[in-house]
């Protein structure tokens, strides 16, 4: 599986070499996690998309990007992946994005509109941070980085914070727990995406501006970003032919905490609908 670090640090990765004149699907993360956690959507797509490179990139502060930047700002990390992207001279891409990947997703398409041709966004939110979020996500953080290792009922309680009535006790939601206490190092490695997140600026105004294809993948039961959300980044591309899909009693992880082929689908169709 082809692999490498970008000059600022990026770790990327595909599934066949990359064919540079062929269009890509950027997968980008979710906060916390790493590009591992799409390994079974791009399991699911590769066969069916063999002509697509299939791309995937851990951001700063995750996965193994441990050279990149130490603080930042969500524009920061995409202008970083937007880098990568020049560097590997790939111009035809769809973004593929989950939670706070979706954030950086929509900061991209603004940046550099002309790269890319269509948005894939799962659990997204263009709004800046409430008050009563940040006051919930930084307890949740105090209590975090207080042990050497988040604690069981600490993780347990992230996992249900996102709805959709996960079993917190299953192999998926072991695996997360497992990833995250490998990846626990204090403060430091936690607190620098939480600021990221927590004073991110609205995109709400500006989403008018974006004109490629979007498809919207958003749970019934997103208890992080709720499906309003969605509903209002919809109504805001006014210039933009979008679609929501909402998935029946889903949460906000709508991938890696479950089996997600009816996300591979959507993309899928998408993909095939925008590339013809």
């Amino acid at each position: 599986m082809p692999s490498g670090f970008a000059s600022n640090g990026l770790y990327w990765q595909t599934e066949t070499p990359l064919q540079k004149g062929n269009p890509t699907i950027l997968f980008i993360h979710a906060s916390w996690m790493s590009s591992a956690m799409w390994e079974e959507t791009v399991q699911l797509l590769a066969p069916q998309l063999p002509n697509v490179n299939l791309l995937r990139v851990d951001l700063n502060g995750h996965g193994k990007t441990t050279a990149g930047r130490k603080e930042y700002t969500l524009w920061n990390q995409a202008e970083d992946v937007l880098a990568l992207l020049k560097e590997l001279e790939l111009s035809k891409v769809m973004i593929a994005a989950i939670s706070m990947g979706s954030m950086i997703a929509l900061r991209l398409a603004l940046l550099d509109q002309a790269r890319f041709v269509g948005l894939v966004l799962l659990g997204s939110n263009a709004s800046a941070a409430t008050d009563a979020q940040r006051s919930a996500f930084y307890q949740l953080c105090d209590i975090w980085v207080a042990t050497p290792s988040p604690s069981e009922q600490i993780m347990n309680a992230g996992i249900l914070s996102w709805g959709g009535d996960p079993d917190v006790e299953g192999s998926r939601a072991t695996h997360i727990k497992q990833d995250w206490v490998q990846r626990h190092s204090g403060a430091e490695n936690v607190e620098p995406t939480l600021d990221s997140m927590m004073e991110r600026d609205a995109l709400l105004d500006r989403l008018g501006e974006i004109r490629i294809p979007v498809l919207l993948i958003h749970g019934e039961d997103d208890k992080t970003y709720p499906l309003q959300d969605a509903v209002e980044i919809k109504e805001r591309l006014v210039n933009a032919d979008v679609r929501l899909e909402v998935v029946k009693n889903g949460g906000h992880m709508l991938i890696h905490l479950r089996e997600a082929k009816d996300v591979a689908e959507w993309i899928q169709s998408f993909v095939q609908k925008v590339l013809g």
